[in-house]
């Protein structure tokens, strides 16, 4: 804005000097902007892209070679990792050199536009006017030109920052719009909470929560793949009642999982918690639902941080996390071998064991009190005492919570309630652990080579 008002206040007075001169210039300047404009536009898109994806790509590089230290060690494959950064890096040097390089070339292509002017305006000033007239004319020129311009370079300057912004943020708009979508809405967070209002929250329960889920006739495709990954699957659980998943590896259990947390949405028929789409059911009573994964995420912070994830700690209440620790069977190695709640665990909970990780992702979900405890494959890191253990705290809960159990050990979920065994997508046979066997052969074979 202040270059625009200061260029029109200029324009206005060199045309009360010169109205010839003032329209040449205008007209010059303005074609030379929009020309440099165009050309430098789309290019200052496409770099910011590029210097996005080459940031991105660095980030991951790392974060695999450092996942995969262990096997890429084994397998003398280091040097590999080295040559992707690098190259990745290098992309992002020819980014950065580009950026550089495109900042320079207005000052260049307007000084040049400049004398090219003078030249133009001298040549038919000289034709038609006297010599004095005509370098009056040529010296009003560029006194106006050496003025024009620097108001000129930070305009061109400023737009090719904005579109180079621009393509920088592109991939984060799409994924806010991928967001959206997924949830049924603008994508726009909820507003934070004050933390004494969501500490409030926690210790007044759940209040009408209703851990019942309903599914109908849910289908659901991966993009890009034409097969279904959940072919019309019809399930109800009551409140308080437990349901296993089982199945061979691919056969949808998960991604069922997913679609009851609304993680996932279904292509057709409908997916309810308490009567509520499960989106809705979160955020109405945060806290009411809860996951544990396989492969439990950890933040580089504290036990405490990472048991109460998310929670400024304000709103975290220490008795509720150590209660949390003892029913997933961590809390005596904390205080006997640790620093208790302020246990640094380290980038990715290296400094603790898989299993450790895995009981620790287990006490995250029972920090909150749950009424719906979804669980995917949630001990298979521990070992056998320690899996007996969580087991019969998670059977403490029946009759209270309803849990969703993926599972591919059997003797982990012989006491459920309900058993639905899926197969490519389609629920093939639902009941009881023996009803089950008796409905599937393969579920019976498996349930024989492990003695049951």
């Amino acid at each position: 804005m202040t270059e625009g008002t200061l260029l029109v206040v200029l324009a206005a007075g060199l045309f009360l000097v010169s109205p010839i001169v003032t329209a040449f210039t205008i007209a010059f300047f303005v074609a030379v902007g929009l020309i440099l404009q165009r050309l430098l536009s789309g290019w200052a898109g496409r770099v910011g892209q590029r210097a996005t994806h080459a940031e991105v790509a660095s980030y991951s590089v790392i974060q695999e070679a450092l996942r995969t230290y262990r096997e890429t060690v084994v397998a003398h494959r280091r040097a590999d990792y080295v040559s992707r950064f690098q190259a990745v890096r290098w992309e992002s040097a020819q980014v950065q050199a580009d950026l550089q390089f495109m900042s320079l070339v207005p000052k260049y292509v307007f000084e040049i536009a400049l004398v090219i002017g003078a030249a133009l305006l001298a040549g038919s000033q000289l034709l038609t006017k006297d010599v004095s007239a005509a370098i009056a004319i040529i010296a009003l020129f560029l006194a106006a030109g050496s003025r024009v311009v620097p108001s000129m370079l930070r305009l061109q300057g400023a737009m090719i920052t904005i579109r180079g912004g621009a393509g920088q943020a592109a991939p984060t708009y799409e994924l806010a719009d991928e967001l959206g979508q997924l949830g049924g809405g603008s994508g726009t967070p909820d507003p934070a909470l004050p933390p004494a209002e969501i500490k409030a929250r926690l210790i007044a329960g759940h209040g009408d929560f209703d851990p019942s889920i309903s599914l109908k006739g849910i289908r659901l495709a991966y993009p890009g793949s034409e097969a279904l990954a959940l072919d019309d699957v019809t399930l109800d659980i009551s409140a308080g009642r437990s349901l296993a998943l089982v199945g061979p590896t691919g056969a949808g259990k998960s991604t069922l999982a997913d679609v009851i947390l609304g993680v996932l949405q279904a292509d057709s028929g409908e997916a309810l918690v308490g009567g509520q789409h499960p989106l809705t059911a979160v955020a109405r009573w945060p806290g009411a639902i809860a996951y544990v994964p396989q492969d439990v995420a950890m933040a580089n912070g504290t036990v405490r941080e990472n048991v109460a994830l998310g929670l400024p700690l304000e709103a975290i209440d220490d008795s509720w996390v150590w209660d949390a620790l003892e029913r997933a069977h961590l809390a005596v190695f904390l205080r006997d071998n640790r620093e208790g709640l302020d246990t640094l665990i380290g980038e990715h909970g290296l400094k603790l064991s898989g299993g450790q990780r895995q009981r620790l992702g287990v006490a995250r979900a029972l920090y909150s009190r749950p009424k719906l405890l979804v669980l995917d494959e949630a001990t298979s890191a521990l070992d056998a005492e320690t899996e007996r253990i969580i087991s019969m705290t998670l059977a403490s809960l029946e009759g209270q919570v309803t849990t969703v159990t993926v599972a591919h050990r059997l003797a982990t979920i012989m006491h459920c309630d309900s058993i639905a065994y899926l197969e490519n997508g389609r629920v093939t046979a639902f009941g009881t652990f023996d009803e089950v066997r008796a409905m599937e052969p393969n579920f019976d074979h498996q349930a024989r080579l492990l003695g049951l």
